[in-house]
């Protein structure tokens, strides 16, 4: 069963078995996507995928509340440049979090679930250090697959068709796909079809490698005058019905092991996450 948190009174929160709850909390920036997509694209993505994901998590634990609750619209990132961006420090999303974390934690609730559909590296290792902290406090009551999702290929899918084959070709020909390309907009061609503007048939092609995507200015001056990075033009609504179900799948995955306790910890961390550049500074 899924619920609005803002739904539902405070003696109903406390009635709820707290062993067999599990709140999900989304969190993404509003940020520039390029000429051709809305600035609200990450918080549209997380918002499908963990609605995605919660009917499939509903079937394999019919006796679990889903606890939901409005989408919280920040995140860190390092684009220049463009109006539309709200970035915060890297500290202050670590920060919001672990208050946050903490006040649910003391409502008794065991399971606690973030989903960001922003990659931003910064940006989820603030949350996996948050639901560190926390889990120090609380015994692993949190939990933020998204790095791992994002970063590791540890996360297998059996599909019964043919319909991942034509995304893996997509990547291996068209790769380093990383804001606003193909990906975003056929997941957004599937999300939201009128937020996307025709234009996009027509972008150019701007190819930024992963070394170089460490290095802010390097991708400020590739990107000028665009915003994105990747391959527009390459994109359909069928590509992204299958990204997307592919990514609802994956959240789905590592939750299961989450809640059953079982071999999920593999799933806790991006693959940077040990590179102390790229933590917060100054976080417990």
């Amino acid at each position: 069963m899924s619920r609005n948190i803002m739904e539902l009174c405070w003696t109903q929160i406390e009635e709820l078995d707290k062993e067999k709850t599990v709140m999900i909390i989304g969190i993404a920036p509003i940020e520039e996507h390029g000429r051709h997509l809305p600035t609200g694209v990450d918080v549209y993505e997380t918002k499908h995928w963990i609605e995605r994901s919660i009917s499939k998590l509903e079937n394999s634990f019919p006796e679990y509340t889903f606890l939901t609750m409005p989408m919280i619209p920040f995140g860190h990132g390092d684009i220049r440049g463009f109006v539309g961006n709200i970035h915060l420090s890297q500290k202050l999303i670590y920060q919001i979090l672990l208050e946050m974390l903490g006040g649910i934690a003391e409502w008794g609730i065991k399971n606690i679930v973030i989903i960001s559909g922003h990659a931003d590296p910064k940006h989820l290792i603030a949350i996996e250090q948050a639901c560190d902290e926390i889990n120090k406090i609380y015994q692993d009551v949190s939990f933020a697959p998204m790095g791992a999702i994002f970063s590791q290929d540890n996360i297998t899918l059996d599909f019964k068709d043919d319909s991942n084959q034509l995304v893996k070709e997509k990547l291996g020909k068209y790769p380093n796909d990383f804001h606003g390309g193909w990906i975003e907009t056929s997941n957004m061609l599937d999300i939201c079809p009128g937020l996307v503007n025709d234009n996009y048939g027509n972008l150019p092609d701007i190819s930024i490698n992963e070394m170089e995507m460490t290095q802010p200015e390097i991708v400020s001056s590739k990107i000028k005058g665009q915003g994105h990075i990747g391959y527009p033009k390459e994109s359909t609504m069928e590509l992204g019905q299958v990204l997307n179900e592919n990514m609802a799948e994956r959240i789905k995955i590592c939750v299961e092991a989450y809640l059953i306790r079982k071999d999920y910890k593999k799933y806790s961390h991006h693959k940077l996450y040990n590179i102390p550049a790229l933590k917060v500074q100054g976080g417990k």
